[in-house]
C-alpha cells in the first residue's frame, strides 16, 4: 500500500509539473509579441543609450570611446544644475496650480444641474490642441506689442509686460500655459474620482449639519487619497519632462531662465552634436525622476497610514 501511494504521489507530481510547463509555454507564446516589442523598442534602445554615454560621436561622426568623460562633463556643467532646478521649480508651480483649479472645476461640474456634457467638452478642448497651435495662440496672447493680454494691461498701467522675455516671469508663464493645457485632463480625472464616491456618506454628513466645505474636507478628500496618489506621481513624471512649450515659446531663454533638462538633452543631441553628453544627461534626468517619485511614494504612503 505504501509503495502504491508513493507511485501515485510521484505520478501526481509528474503530471503537475507537466501541466505547469505546458501552461508556462502557452503563456509565453501569448506574451511573445509584447516581449518582442519590449526588447526592440524599450530595453535594447535603453542599453544602446547607456552604451552611448561612454562614447563621443556616433551620429554625424564615428563613435569614439571616451570612458567616463561624459559623466564628468555632466556633473561639472553648471547649466545641468540650472536646467534641473528650472524643471523642479516649474513642477512646483504647475502641479499644485493645476490640481487646485482642476478640483474647483470638478466640484463645479459635480454640482451643476444642466450643461455638464458641454462643459466637459469645453474644459477638455485645450488638452486636444497640438503643441504648435497652442504655442502660436499663446504667442499672440502674450506678445508685448500686440498681445491680447497686454492690450488689457496697457489700459490699466500704460506699460506692456514682456511675459516671455523677462527672466523672472518666463518660467511662471510657461507653467501657466501648461496649466491651461492640462486643466481639462485633471478636472475630468478628479470629477470621475468624486463621482465614484459613495453618496450615502455625504447624505449622512448633510443630515448631521455638515456644510459643503466640511463635507469636502472631512469626507471627500480622505476617500480620494488613491486618486491623489496616482495624480501626484503621474503629474511629477510628466512635468519633469517639460519640453514642447519651452522649445516653441522661449527655446530655453531668456538667459536660460526656462531651460529644462529635456530641452538640454534635445539641444545636446541635435544642436550641439554631443550625443554622448545628451545620453548621459538623459540618464541623470531619469535618476532625478526616480528619486523624486520614490520620495513622493514614501511620503504619501506614510501620510496615508
Amino acid at each position: 500500500m505504501n509503495s502504491g501511494n508513493r507511485i501515485a504521489e510521484a505520478e501526481h507530481r509528474r503530471l503537475k509539473a507537466s501541466y505547469k510547463r505546458r501552461r508556462n509555454i502557452v503563456a509565453l507564446i501569448f506574451l511573445l509579441p509584447n516581449l518582442v516589442f519590449f526588447l526592440g523598442f524599450l530595453l535594447l534602445p535603453v542599453i544602446s543609450l547607456f552604451w552611448q554615454t561612454f562614447h563621443d560621436g556616433g551620429v554625424l561622426s564615428p563613435m569614439r570611446f571616451v570612458g567616463l568623460e561624459n559623466w564628468r562633463k555632466t556633473f561639472a556643467d553648471p547649466l545641468v544644475l540650472t536646467t534641473i532646478r528650472n524643471t523642479i521649480v516649474y513642477s512646483l508651480i504647475a502641479i499644485p496650480a493645476v490640481f487646485l483649479l482642476a478640483m474647483i472645476v470638478a466640484l463645479a461640474m459635480r454640482t451643476a444641474q444642466h450643461g455638464r456634457s458641454f462643459f466637459k467638452a469645453v474644459i477638455y478642448f485645450p488638452t486636444l490642441q497640438p503643441v504648435l497651435i497652442a504655442a502660436l495662440m499663446w504667442t499672440f496672447v502674450l506678445h508685448p506689442d500686440f498681445g491680447a493680454l497686454n492690450l488689457v494691461i496697457r489700459i490699466f498701467t500704460g506699460e506692456p509686460v514682456n511675459f516671455l522675455g523677462d527672466p523672472n516671469l518666463a518660467l511662471p508663464t510657461i507653467a501657466m500655459v501648461e496649466v491651461w493645457k492640462g486643466l481639462g485632463f485633471w478636472a475630468l480625472l478628479f470629477f470621475a474620482g468624486l463621482a465614484a464616491l459613495p453618496t450615502e456618506i455625504f447624505q449622512a454628513a448633510e443630515l448631521d449639519g455638515a456644510g459643503p466645505v466640511r463635507r469636502f474636507f472631512q469626507h471627500a478628500l480622505p476617500l480620494m487619497k488613491p486618486t491623489f496618489f496616482f495624480s501626484v506621481i503621474f503629474a511629477t513624471i510628466v512635468n519633469l519632462q517639460l519640453f514642447d512649450s519651452v522649445f516653441v515659446l522661449t527655446d530655453g531663454g531668456p538667459s536660460n531662465a526656462t531651460a529644462t533638462a529635456t530641452w538640454y538633452v534635445y539641444r545636446s543631441l541635435f544642436t550641439f552634436n554631443e550625443p554622448g553628453f545628451g545620453a548621459t544627461l538623459a540618464f541623470v534626468l531619469v535618476a532625478v525622476v526616480l528619486v523624486l517619485t520614490a520620495v513622493q511614494t514614501i511620503l504619501l504612503k506614510g501620510g496615508g497610514k
